[in-house]
């Protein structure tokens, strides 16, 4: 009786005592504190936990992170995230080695990496991986969490950005949708390029004179971007340009008072802030038709 009753008792210890072994090592004890420090914006406590030799790798950085760079974005983003929590799940230790499991979670309310707030509470979970020198210092630190996540969780009902090349393009049409011709020749380089207004490319003289032909024909021109495709310093525009044959002759064809709809599109080419290269694809056949001309049907 007295066997099994210190069997149980080994065996009731043993249950009880594991968990707390595998989360309670010096390694999960500095990694807490280290995660608490940051949580509370204690940062000199914090790096205390660090090596001076520390590489930090996480998808945020192509490259890794020492040190002082490491405390910097974690300065910033307890600035973006003024309630930060790295709540550790659990730390299982090796040698001079600790995998943890736990859960990011903040609420962006502040400024983050001088971003203004979107007031999105972020959740999700990450993974780590610690080496240790001999001093029990961090010397290495590999994270890992799903940063499309953290993108769609913290830009929630939020517009998606649009990069310069876009905002220049979106400016020129804007200044296209007012005849302002000079607004938009400003935007493009000196040696720009027109293509597909003419046989030949034309020059920003060039471009003028053609565009010029079009309002004239057409005083009241509405030009409506309907979609935008971006991809670097490359922009395609797809719009619709309509208006009534109310003024001069176009391309032959006298005053018909008829009204045009016509689907363009135009790609934009962007070097160093300035339109290199355009390219428009419009249906001008389309145009002469509803004009009652069939360039098709002369001999």
């Amino acid at each position: 009786m007295k066997t099994h009753f210190s069997f149980c008792a080994a065996l009731f210890a043993l249950l009880f005592t594991l968990p707390f072994t595998a989360f309670g090592g010096k390694y999960a004890t500095s990694i807490t504190a280290f995660w608490a420090g940051v949580d509370n914006g204690q940062f000199d406590k914090a790096v205390t936990y660090l090596s001076p030799d520390l590489k930090v790798y996480l998808p945020l950085s192509p490259t890794p992170l020492n040190r002082d760079a490491y405390r910097q974005l974690g300065e910033g983003f307890r600035m973006g995230f003024p309630d930060i929590s790295h709540k550790v799940l659990e730390v299982t230790e090796g040698k001079m080695t600790a995998a943890v499991r736990g859960i990011f979670s903040g609420t962006n309310t502040g400024s983050l990496m001088g971003n203004p707030s979107t007031g999105n509470r972020v959740e999700l979970p990450f993974l780590q991986y610690w080496t240790f020198d001999a001093d029990g210092k961090a010397v290495r630190i590999e994270i890992s969490f799903d940063l499309a996540a953290f993108n769609a969780q913290l830009m929630q009902g939020l517009p998606a950005p649009i990069n310069k090349a876009t905002e220049l393009a979106l400016k020129m049409m804007a200044n296209l949708r007012t005849h302002d011709l000079d607004g938009v020749i400003q935007y493009c380089a000196a040696d720009a390029r027109f293509n597909g207004w003419g046989p030949q490319p034309l020059d920003s003289k060039g471009y003028r004179q053609a565009m010029t032909e079009i309002l004239e024909s057409f005083p009241d021109a509405a030009f409506t971007v309907s979609d935008v495709v971006s991809e670097g310093d490359k922009v395609v525009v797809r719009h619709q340009l309509e208006g009534t044959h109310t003024g001069a002759a176009f391309q032959g064809v006298p005053k018909s008072n008829r009204k045009i709809k016509v689907s363009a599109t135009v790609t934009f080419y962007f070097n160093n802030g300035k339109a290199q290269e355009l390219w428009l694809n419009a249906d001008m056949l389309g145009l002469l038709i509803q004009l009652g001309a069939n360039p098709l049907t002369k001999n």
